[in-house]
């Protein structure tokens, strides 16, 4: 009988306690993915919904800690707009404003003159016409999750909005929108002339060359900072702290798992005393028997790491018919996220086998039979 058939068969003598050590490794490592999952698709559904809209730079306040911290002149987009170079400049703010029923819902605001209208994948209706005020287009989850068809009103920030439009985006965070115009959400809020934002789309004839020239004279201005929108959550407070925080209690979450190892190997140990002994006497050398009780952990690990992935790609499943969940991003499990997780898995598993296995090793024969 080789080491592994010998792991398996002393993991089935113990059934109970076995069973409970592997469903703690899969909370563990099934929680860490899920967690880790979760903390990258906000950020991979945002960062999607910015690209979706097509900018070439993206133009925030210097110093911002996150997307929703800065804010900018409106004037600023002027004078963007007259760089060589740029071809369209928008200015957008942006907010998770307040609706009735005590529902935040992620609500843009665009000039009615804004080329990013003009952009919108309408499913039904249409979108504002120039100078028109306190009208609203809806993505098509928003307006689910709102229960608002065209023609309805819609409370946002106490001010009372029209829905004149449902449009079809293709991710998740678009599809989550509330779209009004710039003036109304700036008056609601009390931003009068003041955006979060600015899109700008570049003359491409030029290449990376042109795109870093443009980038250079915006930055010039002052006290903005421009940005490819693949690179605008890379510096994000919010989201830094977020991955902080889910890889600490992933990290804690792992470290549990093997502790379970770790308890159901000292307490094998020591019930097997005589039987270790025996192999031993017969000519087992240690490290013989540091590796069959190694493996046993190992073997214990591998099943709850299938057991936890499965149990993440059920968790991935569920999310997004959770609406605070689902409304906003898309969850995801990706081998960037698997890989790290299980190989950590492995490795406490491993740390936590080797002090049973160490106490076992060091048994005298002669001793280790004598125990009954």
């Amino acid at each position: 009988m080789n080491l592994v058939g010998l792991a398996l068969r002393n993991l089935r003598r113990r059934p109970l306690r076995t069973g409970l050590s592997i469903l703690g490794i899969t909370l563990a490592v099934g929680s860490a993915l899920a967690l880790i999952a979760l903390s990258r698709s906000i950020k991979d559904s945002t960062q999607a919904g910015l690209n979706e809209l097509g900018d070439d730079l993206v133009v925030m306040q210097k110093g911002a800690s996150d997307i929703f911290g800065g804010f900018i002149s409106e004037q600023m987009v002027e004078r963007i707009a007259a760089i060589r170079g740029v071809m369209r400049a928008s200015g957008e703010l942006f907010m998770f404003a307040p609706s009735a029923g005590h529902t935040s819902v992620l609500t843009l605001g665009w000039p009615d003159t804004s080329y990013l209208w003009k952009n919108v994948p309408l499913r039904e209706g249409r979108v504002p016409q120039q100078g028109e005020r306190h009208v609203a287009v809806l993505g098509e989850s928003a307006a689910a999750s709102l229960g608002k068809k065209l023609g309805n009103e819609l409370d946002l920030l106490g001010e009372t909005f029209r829905v004149i439009g449902i449009a079809d985006y293709t991710t998740v965070v678009n599809r989550g929108l509330v779209l009004v115009p710039l003036i109304d959400l700036q008056e609601a809020s009390y931003r009068t002339r003041q955006v979060t934002m600015i899109h700008v789309n570049v003359d491409r004839g030029g290449g990376p060359a042109e795109l870093s020239r443009v980038r250079g004279s915006i930055e010039a201005l002052g006290n903005v900072t421009a940005s490819p929108a693949n690179d605008v959550l890379n510096n994000d407070r919010n989201f830094a702290i977020l991955k902080a925080v889910s890889l600490a209690v992933s990290i804690i979450a792992v470290a549990i798992g093997a502790l379970n190892v770790l308890t159901a190997l000292v307490m094998a140990t020591q019930e097997r005393t005589r039987e270790i002994g025996i192999f031993a006497a017969i000519g087992w050398s240690r490290t013989r028997i540091i590796t069959s009780i190694v493996t046993e952990g190992v073997v214990m690990c591998a099943f709850g790491c299938i057991l936890g992935e499965l149990f993440s790609f059920a968790a991935a499943l569920v999310f997004p018919h959770i609406p605070t969940i689902g409304d906003l991003i898309s969850v995801k499990p990706h081998i960037a996220v698997i890989a790290p997780i299980l190989l950590a898995a492995f490795a406490l598993c491993i740390v936590g086998a080797l002090l049973p296995a160490w106490r076992a090793a060091r048994l005298v024969p002669a001793d280790a039979l004598r125990r009954i």
